[in-house]
Parts: C-alpha cells; sequence; structure tokens
C-alpha cells in the first residue's frame, strides 16, 4: 500500500494478529547530522554497525571485552555531539561514530533494571539540555510511578523517576531538534514535556505532562484474531513525526504532522477542552500518511529531514543469500528501496 491517508484504514483493516502492545519499544538506529550515516543496532549479533547510505558501506564499533558474549544492545541514540549513546548491560555506553576508539562505558542505570530505551534532548536552552532518559522501572517492590527516568550531566544520583499518572505505559520517548518530547503510550502517539519539579522533598525530577495527539493503534478482534499493530518507535524530523508500528508478522511506518503548538502542557492554555483534543486528534489523523504497511517486521527504524528533504531508513528480517537483513531507504516519495544488507549472522 502506498501513501494514503489513515482515515477509513482504521476502521477496514482487520489482521489476524495475537501481539503485546509492549514488545520492543525502543530506537534501535539514528542518523548522523548530515544524513548521510546511519548508527543501528545489531540484535542477531549484539553489537552497533554504522551505515554509509550511499555506498552501503558497513562498519562495526569496536566494542569492549564486556561485550564478548554478545549481549543484547537495547536502545541508540544520538549525543549532542553526534555520538551514540546505546544501552547494554544495564548501563549506558558512548561510542564515536567512524572511529576506531572502544565504546566506554558512561554510566550505570541504576536503579533502572533492564531499561528497554534511552533518549536525549540535544536542544540548548531546554530544561534538560544533554539530560540522559531511559524507559524502564526499578528493581522489584520498589516504589516508583514512573517509567521515565532521566539523569543530569555528570550526575553521580543514578537516574530519578519521572512521575507519572494514569500513563503508566508511556515509553520511546524522543525529542526533536526544537526541544519537543513526543512518546508512545497504549500503541498511540503523543506529546508532552518533563515540568521540573519544585518540590524537593519528593523522589522525582519533574513530572510527565501530555497527551495523545494520534489514536494510531490499529485494533481489532475476531474468531482467530486478538491483536493488531501498536506504535513502538517515534521520531520527529521537520515537520513531521515519523511512526514505526508493530503487530505479529506485520509492521508499517507512518507520518504525522507534527502540531503547530504543543496542545497540552504544564501551563497550557485555559481554553482547553475535550473539543480542542478532538480536533487536534482528528486533523492529525486525517493528515496521516501511510509510507509502507507491506512488511512482516522491521527493525532499525530512523527518520531525518536534511534541507527539507525526508528521509526514513529500516531493516527487515529478509535476508539475501549470503547476506543479513535487507536495509531499506525511503526518500519523501514512492517505495521504500533496497540499499543493501546487513553482515550475515
Amino acid at each position: 500500500m502506498k501513501q494514503q491517508g489513515l482515515s477509513g484504514v482504521l476502521t477496514i483493516l482487520s489482521l489476524g494478529l495475537t501481539v503485546s502492545s509492549q514488545e520492543s519499544e525502543a530506537a534501535e538506529a539514528f542518523f548522523s547530522k548530515d544524513g548521510e550515516k546511519v548508527v543501528v543496532a545489531v540484535q542477531y549479533e549484539g553489537g552497533l554497525v554504522e551505515v554509509a547510505l550511499a555506498s552501503g558501506e558497513v562498519k562495526a564499533a569496536p566494542l569492549p571485552a564486556e561485550f564478548a558474549e554478545k549481549p543484547a544492545i537495547g536502545s541508540v541514540a544520538r549525543g549532542s555531539d553526534g555520538e551514540a549513546l546505546f544501552l547494554a548491560q544495564d548501563a549506558i555506553w558512548v561510542w564515536q561514530p567512524g572511529s576506531d576508539t572502544v565504546a566506554r562505558k558512561v554510566c550505570s542505570t541504576a536503579p533502572v533494571v533492564g531499561p528497554s530505551s534511552v533518549f536525549v534532548s540535544t536542544q540548548p536552552g531546554t530544561p534538560f539540555h544533554d539530560y540522559l532518559f531511559v524507559t524502564g522501572s526499578e528493581e522489584e517492590n520498589a516504589i516508583s510511578m514512573g517509567t521515565f527516568y532521566g539523569r543530569k550531566p555528570g550526575s553521580k544520583e543514578g537516574f530519578v523517576p519521572v512521575f507519572t499518572r494514569r500513563a503508566s505505559e508511556s515509553a520511546a520517548g524522543a525529542f526533536s531538534d526544537a526541544g519537543r518530547l513526543f512518546f508512545t503510550c497504549k500503541g498511540d502517539l503523543w506529546e508532552g514535556e518533563v515540568a521540573p519539579s519544585d518540590q524537593p522533598e519528593f523522589d522525582h525530577m519533574g513530572t510527565l505532562v501530555g497527551a495523545r495527539i494520534a489514536p494510531l493503534a490499529i485494533l481489532n478482534t475476531d474468531e482467530a484474531n486478538g491483536g493488531g499493530l501498536w506504535v513502538e518507535n517515534v521520531c520527529p524530523a521537520g515537520k513531521w513525526i515519523y511512526t514505526q508500528s508493530s503487530g505479529r508478522h506485520l509492521a508499517a511506518v507512518m507520518r504525522t504532522p507534527m502540531p503547530a503548538k504543543s496542545l497540552f502542557s504544564f501551563d497550557y492554555d485555559e481554553d482547553y477542552s475535550m473539543a480542542k483534543h478532538i480536533e487536534v486528534m482528528s486533523q492529525s489523523l486525517a493528515k496521516t500518511e501511510i509510507i509502507t504497511d507491506e512488511l512482516e517486521g522491521i527493525f532499525g527504524f530512523c527518520a531525518t529531514e536534511v534541507e527539507g528533504k525526508p528521509k526514513v531508513f529500516f531493516c527487515t528480517h529478509s535476508y539475501g543469500e549470503g547476506t543479513g537483513p535487507a536495509m531499506y531507504l525511503w526518500e519523501g516519495s514512492g517505495e521504500p528501496r533496497v540499499i543493501g544488507h546487513l553482515p550475515a549472522e
């Protein structure tokens, strides 16, 4: 299915699926600032690679001895200086793309155990510039009201929870270049912010304030079907928010227009209403475009926009003869095209 409006699709799609809505909500790739290269976490190899889009050349990141057993790399994000920040072994590591210098450990994710995603705000002048954020939970029996945790640059105190009320499935956060925060919750697209805490007596760095701006989850049921498609990754780029939706043996890539301003924030307008909220969601759905929905499953999804030109990258689990997963690139029109393959297992 080529690009088209999403309205109508939501009401007629019926798929034989059974899937949990929280399987793997994490950014697994990012574009370089110039849009010419992509860094991808290769799950089946337990490694990290840099891909040159023009040539398809793949360079493996040199990893330290701790990675000899190929532990899973759960998520990767681009830092302010273009560095790759990635999750593995309950810690955040850093590698400078293109460098032969071995990746090094930045910090533990404690008290968070088994974090699923990492994201960072790289916009100077924003309240949480260069803070590291992860999605996860604490040790068993720990008391916390958050799924997002943040860490101040250079902090020795570890990650601190973001107070989250009635949105406990928030995940896969991503900041736009302007510092706006988008994330998933229950399979839909949300926008919000972390309102800094003014109550130091409470053990949290701030409060998650936000609202659903696009109900993109595809949900349906029949005698052989108990599932659908859930938004698992978000990537704001230019005037769009690109999303990856996944289900059982099915995946889709879409893009939704970025609202001119946040619908709901810490100092939201007093004229906020249910009617206004419905209007925003309706406009988002009406203008959402499906880039592709003919995929059995993808990973390594990311998007960017350079000088007004969009790019979307992802990998499928389709293997060539003697090669690894296929790498796809979409550049604003037509169908995504194969630009090469990752190394074989």
